[in-house]
């Protein structure tokens, strides 16, 4: 039996990550990373991308959404949410401050195979993290960086209403720092559960 042909008019869903998806998600985001961004792999840098099934375990703190084809099953894009802490020396200082509070949640590997370009994936990938972590409420804001070389990267966060919080393009980081204006979390901050709550308080007394 021959697969479906790949066809723009398919329809896609966002999934979790599964181990059904983990091969396809990561040929996704490795592909974009060397192509994109031109970047050799890195064990450091990329040790959620060589084994992102144990570094989004799809909680409400860190999960990993994959766009599949509904046709085909094939993965066609990457978005993910982790906690945003910024590494000291890597990234500016005033927003390793602002986000050492556990508050603020990072998307990240938000990546669309190049046969599967043009199809509103990533917006819609985007979306559905939004609107997961609005839901769950682990978060207060939502951040992200990006880098000017990677073609339309850019413009596309700036379309969907990302604020520039730091332009970093010429410092060690070589990216620009997006924040997406309030709270994420339904009802606002007040709102957040008390197990969530209690997590961010172990998270600080375990260091």
């Amino acid at each position: 039996m021959h697969a479906a042909p790949r066809s723009p008019s398919h329809p896609w869903s966002p999934q979790l990550l599964s181990p059904a998806t983990l091969a396809g998600a990561q040929e996704v985001m490795r592909t974009c990373i060397a192509r994109d961004f031109g970047d050799a792999h890195d064990p450091v840098v990329h040790a959620d991308v060589d084994d992102p099934l144990r570094r989004y375990p799809g909680t409400a703190e860190a999960f990993l959404l994959v766009a599949v084809d509904d046709a085909t099953g094939e993965v066609l894009g990457t978005a993910g949410l982790r906690e945003g802490r910024l590494r000291p020396g890597a990234s500016p200082q005033h927003l390793v401050e602002r986000y050492a509070d556990d508050r603020t949640g990072q998307l990240v590997r938000v990546y669309v195979a190049a046969g599967a370009r043009r199809r509103g994936i990533a917006r819609g990938l985007v979306a559905a993290v939004r609107e997961r972590a609005a839901a769950d409420g682990s978060y207060e804001r939502l951040a992200l960086h990006t880098y000017r070389h990677s073609p339309g990267a850019v413009a596309f966060w700036e379309a969907l209403g990302a604020r520039v919080v730091a332009d970093d393009s010429a410092g060690a980081s070589r990216s620009v720092f997006y924040e997406f204006e309030g709270s994420p979390a339904p009802g606002g901050p007040s709102q957040t559960s008390p197990e969530v709550r209690a997590s961010r308080l172990r998270r600080t007394s375990e260091g």
